[in-house]
């Protein structure tokens, strides 16, 4: 299958990889590009961290932090995050294999409201109320925006092309708010493309309701091996 990849760039590289071990044919279309920002460290001892993406690492990465603040417990929402977590140094790494409400039950199983702050480095733009759910189960999270996500101002000239001759087979999301940006610059382009019947295989259900295009599949759990499934 040829497949367009629009998630951003490191992971759209390892996506496409994956896929060409698989047998299919990626074309990169990222939608969003990761901005780096450069908060001050906050003035608390956390008892453990959060982390959402293989972005919240990075920025991690970028914080001169101190020393033993790599053996706090380290609470990655995924594999790949708690993978690239003990990359970056992070001694204690627990991974809730799941989406943000599986991290906040992996939190609230594991950690001790009374034993301190959580810190938690998001994006700018999130998605998800995982942490009303922790504050209201009595822990405190102090968030940092360390990151945001800039959309694409365009679609690239060879993917517009590839899906008005109908060359794409299929389209893979990752997020609502690439779901959103994808949909909003398909929605501009004149002469409109020929999206009806397109296949588009999303991460979740999430992601799914933001796409207004294709025929829509959405994974059955929040993981790029369930999303590669679909593609079977």
């Amino acid at each position: 299958m040829r497949l367009l990849v629009t998630r951003p760039e490191p992971e759209a590289t390892r996506t496409a990889e994956r896929l060409r071990a698989l047998g299919h044919e990626p074309m990169l279309a990222p939608m969003l590009e990761t901005v780096f920002l450069d908060p001050p460290l906050p003035a608390i001892e956390p008892a453990a961290i959060l982390v959402t993406s293989l972005n919240g690492v990075r920025a991690l990465a970028r914080w001169p932090l101190p020393a033993d603040w790599f053996a706090r417990p380290l609470l990655a929402v995924g594999d790949r995050t708690a993978e690239a977590a003990r990359e970056a140094g992070f001694l204690d790494v627990r991974s809730a294999d799941g989406d943000g409400a599986a991290l906040a039950a992996l939190a609230i199983a594991t950690l001790d409201p009374a034993a301190g702050p959580l810190l938690y480095p998001a994006a700018v733009d999130r998605a998800g109320d995982w942490p009303d759910r922790m504050v209201a189960g009595g822990f405190a999270i102090r968030l940092v925006e360390a990151y945001r996500m800039d959309p694409a101002a365009e679609l690239p000239d060879s993917a517009v092309a590839a899906l008005r001759d109908r060359s794409i087979d299929g389209v893979l999301v990752y997020s609502p708010r690439t779901a959103k940006t994808l949909s909003r610059l398909l929605a501009a382009i004149r002469p409109p493309l020929p999206l009806d019947g397109l296949a588009v295989y999303a991460l979740s259900p999430n992601v799914a309701a933001a796409l207004n295009f294709g025929a829509v599949n959405a994974a059955d759990e929040p993981t790029e091996d369930a999303l590669l499934t679909l593609l079977t």
